[in-house]
């Protein structure tokens, strides 16, 4: 039978950890991992003494929280078939690992329904930043070795780093599995101050950055049928920043890429071919 390693990031959420960690650790055929991303309540000494069966890596001179490079740290540890990351404010039920481990497989990956298809969010309307369980994902293991892990270029709550993932994932012709509600047995909510605390940014900048980035990102990758080199996305990401740093006054922020630009053979004449992404707000 596969394993799973349950990977789990925690950056002064001590408090939702102690909640949700016995939930991961009573999983069966499962290996637990928390990346301690230099974080102020000293999250490695706690687990590492109330429950020794956890492995711990400590994340040292991290100011700023990127969720993504977290992950893909915590991904280093990991020797089992398949790999659930699980934010720290989410206490899994006791079927989880069985089910994904019977239904998920080479060739897909495992990801929860869009927030307004939740029975959570049946009675209300979720808000910017309520617990909408998007970042849960499983996947296998040799996947996600293979497409270099999450863009840790996208940084701050909202940026999509989830979404990007998903996108690549389908990209390349892997099948999404949506996970059963009932494998989530709560989600702990809190507040947006907690949330952004150690980020660089607030959310309604990150959120604008990250869509500038991941949709034109994607338009690129169908263009040319493959990956963004490290390069092309760093340029990516300042044109972003740039574009979304010029919106003052304005209600809408855009990127233009030209993708093509060459002489028609045999004439006097270019052809050029721009990619647009823009973004418009009420």
């Amino acid at each position: 039978m596969s394993r799973l390693a349950i990977i789990t990031v925690c950056k002064n959420r001590l408090t939702h950890l102690k909640q949700s960690l016995p939930s991961f650790l009573s999983q069966k055929n499962s290996d637990v991992i928390v990346v301690d991303y230099d974080c102020p309540e000293r999250t490695c000494d706690y687990v590492s003494r109330q429950y020794p069966g956890a492995k711990v890596i400590r994340v040292d001179n991290r100011k700023y929280f990127n969720n993504w490079e977290a992950r893909n740290i915590g991904a280093t540890l990991a020797q089992s078939e398949l790999i659930a990351f699980v934010d720290a404010d989410v206490i899994l039920s006791n079927e989880f690992a069985d089910w994904v481990i019977a239904h998920i497989g080479p060739g897909a990956f495992g990801r929860m329904a869009d927030a307004t298809e939740l029975n959570l969010h049946r009675d209300d309307k979720p808000g910017q930043s309520s617990n909408r369980f998007a970042g849960l994902l499983v996947v296998p293991r040799a996947t996600f070795v293979d497409l270099g892990g999450y863009d840790h270029m996208l940084e701050g709550w909202g940026a999509g780093g989830d979404l990007d993932l998903y996108d690549r994932l389908q990209f390349h012709g892997h099948r999404t599995v949506l996970l059963p509600e009932h494998l989530v047995k709560e989600g702990i909510q809190h507040s947006d101050d907690e949330r952004t605390r150690f980020h660089r940014m607030n959310i309604s900048r990150s959120h604008l950055i990250g869509t500038l980035y991941r949709v034109s990102k994607n338009a690129l990758m169908r263009q040319f049928a493959k990956e963004l080199t490290l390069q092309e996305r760093e340029k990516l990401y300042r044109l972003s920043t740039t574009a979304a740093d010029q919106t003052a006054g304005s209600k809408s922020a855009q990127v233009d890429l030209l993708v093509v630009s060459r002489d028609a053979p045999g004439s006097n004449y270019r052809i050029e071919q721009t990619i647009t992404t823009k973004v418009t707000w009420s």
